[in-house]
């Protein structure tokens, strides 16, 4: 009787950026994610949460030049895979593909007029919850009435109205899934061992990754404590306990793709 292969759902993934713009776009993709998981929902509660994520989604693109990133690193992958045309072995058509759907996002960023978001901030309506719902209990009907209304709205008007407002984050949602897929795919995951329950990498002179992908067994105790740098990472292993989190000091086995 052969032993049952491992499946991803006998793994948890954890991921660490290692710069500032990779952390932005792993805390965007989470929302973006959310958004669509909300909306599926029937639930006013749910709806309400859409409305939540909106504002959070509007506060993580007040942080930094996500524009001038976005448009610099699009800007370098084209020039990458443009190269690839000259390699006999690359499928010319998937490539022409690809580079098509790089064009598109990249003209639809450097296209959009100001700072990501800054048109859905006006809105009148996402200006009036803006102001009232991070309150503690503030999206009672008698702290905001409209809001009220628009909730017991029919579940399709709800739809198309959240559609419309995602619709000012749809090419930048289109490129972060673009780049974190080409990170991602760019590093195979290895086994590996810690010593005293810590892993230490030091990165060759003129080398650096833009993200870790850790996978632990879901049978695991301990979960990965991540500190790094375009230099250099450190990885230790903690278990949390009834009163307290200890760290690790038995060898651990873990998968980890440099990306």
């Amino acid at each position: 009787m052969t032993a049952k292969q491992p499946t991803q759902a006998d793994f948890i993934l954890y991921e660490h950026p290692l710069n500032e713009q990779v952390r932005t776009y792993l805390r965007l993709e989470s929302l973006f994610n959310h958004h669509y998981q909300l909306i599926q929902s029937e639930s006013h509660t749910n709806h309400i949460g859409v409305l939540h994520n909106i504002l959070e989604i509007l506060d993580c693109l007040d942080r930094g030049d996500i524009k001038g990133d976005l448009l610099k690193e699009l800007e370098q992958q084209k020039l990458h895979f443009q190269q690839l045309a000259e390699n006999p072995y690359i499928d010319e058509l998937k490539l022409k593909t690809f580079l098509s759907q790089l064009q598109q996002v990249y003209q639809w960023i450097s296209q959009y007029p100001g700072k990501f978001g800054s048109r859905l901030r006006k809105d009148r309506f996402i200006e009036l919850i803006n102001n009232r719902i991070r309150i503690p209990g503030g999206s009672c009907s008698f702290d905001l009435p409209e809001l009220h209304q628009f909730i017991n709205k029919p579940l399709e008007v709800k739809q198309a109205q959240f559609k419309e407002w995602f619709g000012h984050f749809s090419g930048l949602h289109e490129s972060i899934k673009i780049l974190l897929r080409l990170f991602r795919e760019n590093a195979t995951f290895q086994t590996v061992n810690t010593q005293q329950g810590h892993y230490q990498y030091n990165f060759e002179k003129g080398k650096s990754a833009h993200l870790l992908r850790i996978k632990l067994h879901s049978t695991d105790l301990a979960f990965p404590e991540v500190s790094g740098s375009k230099h250099c990472f450190n990885i230790r292993f903690l278990i949390p306990q009834t009163d307290d989190i200890v760290a690790s000091t038995e060898e651990q086995q873990f998968l980890l793709a440099i990306c």
